[in-house]
C-alpha cells in the first residue's frame, strides 16, 4: 500500500472542504470536516451511527484494530454532526429522483421501504404542486 502523508497546509485543507461543498454537496464537505476532527480511519468514520453518539461523545468499536475509541467531541464536529443528523438528505434525495424519473410511487416505496404511500411522497418532498404540474404537464 502507498504511503500517504499529511495535508500540512491549513489553506489547502480548507480548500478541499470548500471543493467539495461545490463540487459534491455540503454533506461530503460535513463529513471531510468530521473525519479531520475525530481522527478516525475512513471506514470507521463512515460506520458512526447516531446511536454511537451521546452527549458530546462518540463510542465506537475501531474496525481495524478491535480497540474501542472514545472520543470527545469538539464544537466543531458536534456543529457538522447536528447539521446531518438535521438534514441527512441522501437517502430523501435517492427517492426524490427515482420518482421524478419513473413517476413509480411503489416502486420508490420498495427501495426506501415505506408502507404508505401519503408519507413516502411527503418523506421525498413530492408536494401538490408537484402533483399539478404533473397534471399540467402531462396532456393526452
Amino acid at each position: 500500500m502507498a504511503e500517504v502523508e499529511a495535508i500540512k497546509e491549513l489553506d489547502s485543507i480548507k480548500l478541499i472542504s470548500h471543493l467539495l461543498e461545490i463540487r459534491c454537496s455540503k454533506q461530503m464537505s460535513d463529513i471531510w470536516n468530521i473525519g479531520l476532527n475525530l481522527a478516525l480511519r475512513i471506514s470507521d468514520l463512515l460506520s458512526i451511527k447516531f446511536s454511537d453518539i451521546q452527549d458530546d461523545r462518540i463510542v465506537i468499536k475501531e474496525a481495524k484494530t478491535g480497540k474501542q475509541a472514545n472520543i470527545k467531541l469538539n464544537n466543531k464536529a458536534l456543529k457538522y454532526i447536528r447539521r446531518i443528523q438535521q438534514e441527512h438528505p441522501m437517502r430523501k434525495t435517492r427517492g426524490y429522483h427515482l420518482y421524478r424519473q419513473t413517476k413509480d410511487i411503489g416502486r420508490v416505496m420498495k427501495m426506501l421501504r415505506h408502507g404508505s404511500e401519503g408519507v413516502m411522497l411527503r418523506y421525498i418532498g413530492i408536494t401538490q404542486d408537484n402533483i399539478d404540474k404533473d397534471f399540467d404537464e402531462l396532456e393526452i
